[in-house]
């Protein structure tokens, strides 16, 4: 009998238990002793919530595997941090908020050091995010609504059983490459366009970016001679789009977890953190016969387990320090549209449903309304960065991010080290890099941002890295 996690319950059992497993630096624990502790809990929805990840209604028939909330706390002279990895499309901002908020309450972590991303599986559940795509998604339904209520206390109750655990750990990590499971999904055309999803098109000229092949991985061991393994912290940029259908599922993000867990043992935990692939998915133009589905899902999730367990001997210790964590609003630029954009808008989303469209001119619709709807209220989205050591540092970007934005980032870095969670701590859509826009397709016309926001988030996140090596350069 699968375990299912219905929302809108009375959060009282949590009360009562949560706080026991909340406590903070505390017995046993010596000055600069670091500590970590990890756990999963099941946030699976009911069958019936409608599948993300397109502008259609897809009901959920089934569950394929259980969708989890894996969290992973560090702390060390009393200071903590949290990561948590969602297995659904994206984050909203007051799912974000609330959960952040009972994390401070119960476990004393203030918001700024609790950091939130998607996995960004499109086998996942949609949640309400009180705007137009609701209504076609099924977001605005009862069940929907209801399981996104319930999902603060799920995210909660994670980081108190991880913190609940907290022991004496060492970490280390390293960056595997695989450049095999990973292409950039825009093509340069024979007629000079741009092509987006053309991969295998006897017209593609070439690709219109690059990808990010790195395997970035953190471990995290007991500090006692038996090194128990605790979690691994598991960094790679690519859409997780392999096994469609109408049944929840982590899609190869979950196969990640389950081949890490066959070689570290099943009470390691697992975070999945999706990096910058809002321009990346895994079909390969020269694999006309690839397919998708379940196994595929396991084939790409096998590899890429296998790229980090095969350079597993060349994870280099860390000297952490007590966590620091910096968060930054950045106000970024709306982009225009014109009365002419708006009025064709309103005949495209009044045929959503009704009449065959492409992707792209649905999204583009909805992206125009969505603008002018809010249209006086500023574009604010949250930059946040974490590290626990000189070499590594962990930022959060809060949306579906080029992975020429991702490589800049990582470039200017001045951490050996530098991890970038994308969907997380909230969701404002595509954001392309500069150039993309005078190119165009389904991405750019997806974004709410306008031209030079990406290069924006990028500036905030180097900022905020550089404060955190300051105290140690």
């Amino acid at each position: 009998m699968r375990n299912r996690h219905r929302v809108g319950r009375s959060f009282v059992a949590l009360a009562l238990w949560v706080p026991v497993l909340c406590r903070s630096f505390a017995s046993g624990a010596h000055a600069g002793e670091f500590r970590v502790g990890a756990a999963q809990v099941v946030i699976t929805p009911p069958v019936g919530v409608p599948i993300a990840g397109s502008y259609g209604l897809r009901p959920s028939s089934g569950v394929l595997d259980e969708l989890y909330a894996r969290a992973i706390v560090v702390e060390q002279d009393g200071a903590a941090a949290a990561f948590v990895g969602l297995d659904v499309c994206y984050t909203t901002r007051p799912v974000i908020m609330d959960a952040r908020k009972l994390v401070e309450e119960q476990c004393g972590i203030a918001a700024d050091r609790v950091m939130i991303s998607a996995t960004h599986t499109h086998s996942g559940p949609v949640q309400t995010r009180g705007d137009l795509r609701d209504k076609f998604t099924g977001a605005d339904k009862p069940i929907a609504m209801e399981y996104t209520a319930g999902l603060p206390a799920l995210i909660a109750r994670a980081v108190a059983e991880a913190n609940g655990k907290l022991t004496p750990a060492r970490a280390s990590a390293h960056v595997a490459r695989e450049e095999s499971t990973s292409f950039n999904r825009r093509y340069w055309m024979k007629d000079g366009t741009l092509g987006w999803m053309t991969a295998r098109s006897p017209d593609v000229v070439r690709p219109a970016g690059p990808i990010d092949p790195d395997v970035g991985v953190c471990f995290f061991e007991g500090a006692g001679k038996d090194g128990k393994p605790l979690a691994t912290y598991f960094n790679f940029a690519m859409h997780p789009t392999v096994v469609g259908g109408s049944k929840f599922c982590t899609d190869y993000c979950g196969c990640i977890a389950r081949r890490m867990a066959e070689f570290k043992g099943p009470e390691m935990v697992t975070l999945f953190a999706n990096g910058c692939c809002g321009n990346i998915n895994q079909i390969n133009p020269k694999w006309p016969g690839q397919g998708g589905g379940i196994a595929e899902a396991e084939r790409i999730g096998t590899v890429l387990a296998a790229a980090a367990l095969r350079d597993w001997p060349n994870l280099t210790a860390l000297e952490t320090f007590s966590p620091r964590a910096r968060s930054r609003m950045v106000a970024l630029p709306r982009r225009k549209v014109t009365d002419e954009e708006i009025a064709d808008a309103r005949g495209v989303v009044d045929q959503i449903g009704k009449k065959k469209q492409t992707i792209p001119v649905m999204a583009n619709a909805v992206c125009v309304l969505d603008t002018f709807e809010n249209k006086d209220r500023p574009l604010v989205a949250e930059v946040q960065a974490i590290a626990f050591s000189d070499d590594l540092a962990i930022v959060s970007l809060p949306g579906e991010i080029f992975v020429e934005l991702g490589l800049a980032l990582k470039k200017a870095s001045p951490f050996k080290y530098t991890f970038i969670a994308e969907l997380a701590n909230g969701s404002i859509g595509y954001i392309p890099n500069r150039s993309a826009y005078a190119e165009g397709n389904y991405e750019v016309v997806s974004a709410r941002c306008a031209e030079g926001g990406g290069e924006m988030l990028v500036d905030a996140a180097l900022k905020l890295l550089k404060e955190l090596r300051e105290p140690h350069d």
